[in-house]
């Protein structure tokens, strides 16, 4: 007979009785954890006195972050089996996948155990973060703070330039319709990104670029000629939606796509923000968090892509991560653990 209590987390715990062979009841909080079709199931030992309602309670409080990290666990390795490891050899793929199904659930946890309004703190605060980020890689000055004031108050910082400040603020309409997206990501979705990134900036938002006399900074890159611009970007969505039906991680397949968008660089400006725009539609549609992408870290992303120019997959997915790990990993998993412990 099992009782069933509801936890900190979405899913319940339940007290579980179990006998040893010598006849000694035992009792448990356990916690089922299943993926597809996939069924495992996590415990805490009690001991062998049965707990009244008011030590379950205790018990669960005392044992729930303990108990929801052993089902991250258990949910990482029944989701990493999958997937492929290409472009890694089994044994490093495996650990790289298991870690990064680990944050993906971890993420989801976290998500699953805030209030609305928490969560809607907790995700306005990642927008700031991103914008912020993503426009500072390209050269924006604005500060932290200043891109929150501007993206939730509308309050205009002093000093900065007319495209600065719209570089910023173009982003609230970017978030409107990336929150309103749904379905595969086409040429007309890229095109319509461009159009509202680089709206009030530059006179050619939302269409393709007719020459092939621009560079691409900090790369030694030949570009794809403007000519076969859309076959390449249409070639890499393809290569993208099929990576993932062979099995393919998203983020590996998502980095690989962003890697090839930005060798095309298929605008004339506003490349990397679109780039980086797709890149988080693509983790976000399958089931992953956004990278903010800090400005702070501009070094290593050039350094990914490098790799990437250089024919090293291997070496740039590991960067990527290692971009998404610096940033979330910590403050997510202290974020859940104060949830779950009720500090």
């Amino acid at each position: 007979m099992c009782h069933y209590i509801m936890s900190s987390v979405s899913a319940p715990a339940r007290l579980e009785r179990r006998r040893t062979s010598e006849g000694q009841l035992q009792f448990f909080l356990a916690k089922d954890v299943r993926i597809g079709e996939k069924k495992a199931k996590v415990t805490k030992y009690l001991g062998t006195k049965e707990p009244s309602l008011s030590e379950l309670e205790k018990a669960l409080i005392a044992t729930a972050y303990e108990l929801e990290r052993k089902a991250l666990e258990k949910r990482a390795e029944l989701s990493a089996s999958r997937y492929s490891f290409q472009p890694f050899d089994p044994d490093e793929g495996k650990v790289i996948v298991h870690m990064l199904e680990r944050f993906r659930f971890l993420h989801r946890s976290l998500k699953e155990n805030l209030r609305q309004d928490e969560l809607r703190e907790m995700e306005g605060s990642l927008e700031v973060r991103y914008v912020n980020g993503s426009t500072g890689i390209e050269g924006n000055t604005l500060t932290l703070q200043e891109t929150r004031l501007l993206l939730q108050e509308g309050l205009v910082p002093e000093g900065r330039t007319l495209r600065e400040i719209n570089e910023v603020q173009n982003f609230k309409v970017v978030r409107s319709f990336r929150e309103g997206h749904r379905g595969r990501i086409t040429l007309a979705t890229i095109n319509k990104l461009h159009s509202m990134i680089m709206a009030n900036i530059d006179g050619s938002a939302g269409a393709l670029r007719r020459t092939d006399d621009i560079g691409i900074v900090g790369r030694d890159l030949l570009l794809t000629p403007s000519v076969l611009i859309e076959e390449e970007l249409s070639s890499a969505l393809d290569e993208f939606y099929d990576l993932l039906e062979q099995g393919m991680h998203p983020f590996f397949s998502a980095t690989i796509f962003h890697h090839r968008f930005e060798s095309i660089h298929p605008f004339t400006d506003g490349n990397g923000r679109v780039g980086r725009e797709l890149f988080n539609m693509m983790l976000t549609s399958n089931g992953f968090p956004r990278l903010p992408f800090a400005s702070g870290q501009r070094q290593q992303y050039l350094l990914a892509l490098v790799k990437g120019d250089e024919g090293d997959v291997h070496s740039m997915i590991e960067l990527f991560i290692r971009l998404m790990m610096e940033q979330r990993m910590d403050v997510t998993l202290e974020n859940l653990r104060r949830l779950t412990s009720g500090n």
